[in-house]
């Protein structure tokens, strides 16, 4: 499995939740971030094999015992380990109470998960998988950590099946102000290429479960069209 450095995989981190208005985030690894006026420390690691030979199929993570744990451990705020692979873009994440009682317990804290289920998650999707110790874990796509932050003590709750809300972008978007879609299309609108633009966020939306007609998607696009000539 292929590893980014620390810098770039807080880059990919960001940049999935930097569209929305509100979000704030502090340096370095773990860090503190503000969602949705929601408050917690995260922790992002890139997963990899734990070469257990009968069992190939297992991934992992491991926390080393930290000094910054000692913090976060005291503090009444929600930490959310999420383990990063980057050859299918794929989050994994493990329950934040447990994760947060098992902090600097040893020298290095493995939480594990398994690369089948890291292949094999759709893009609308948060996958709940179950390890052999019955240990429940949630694994989806980058691009849909914000649905992952809106529902994330609902997907933990135990012995239950948790009802995903859907983002309030997702009923609320009438213009476009994500930062990386916008990259995307506005040179597009540039070269009067509207309709390519239109099909281009239609399937950018599509992938974080926010559908609207052909329509509607033509409707806002044309809207940021005309402002960027008016």
């Amino acid at each position: 499995m292929r590893k980014l450095v620390a810098k770039d995989l807080k880059i990919k981190f960001i940049e999935t939740l930097n569209e929305l208005n509100g979000f704030h985030y502090e340096q370095g690894n773990p860090f503190f971030i503000t969602f949705r006026k929601n408050k917690y420390f995260v922790f992002i690691k890139n997963l990899s094999p734990a070469y257990f030979k009968n069992s190939p199929d297992v991934t992992r993570i491991q926390l080393p015992y930290s000094n910054h744990f000692l913090k976060i451990f005291k503090a009444d705020i929600p930490f959310i380990i999420l383990g990063y692979d980057v050859d299918t873009d794929t989050v994994v994440s493990w329950n934040p109470i447990k994760v947060k009682e098992r902090l600097n317990a040893k020298s290095n804290v493995s939480l594990y998960s398994r690369s089948s289920l890291q292949e094999n998650v759709n893009f609308n999707e948060l996958k709940i998988g179950y390890l052999s110790n019955g240990e429940r874990i949630i694994v989806f796509k980058r691009s849909n950590l914000i649905r992952f932050f809106d529902n994330v003590f609902d997907l933990f709750e135990e012995n239950t099946t948790p009802k995903i809300k859907t983002t309030k972008q997702s009923k609320n978007l009438i213009e476009i102000e994500d930062k990386e879609l916008l990259r995307i299309i506005r040179p597009l609108l540039k070269k009067n290429k509207v309709l390519q633009a239109v099909e281009e966020t239609s399937a950018y939306y599509e992938r974080k479960n926010i559908n609207k007609t052909f329509r509607d998607w033509h409707n806002i696009v044309s809207k940021l069209y005309r402002n960027m000539n008016s």
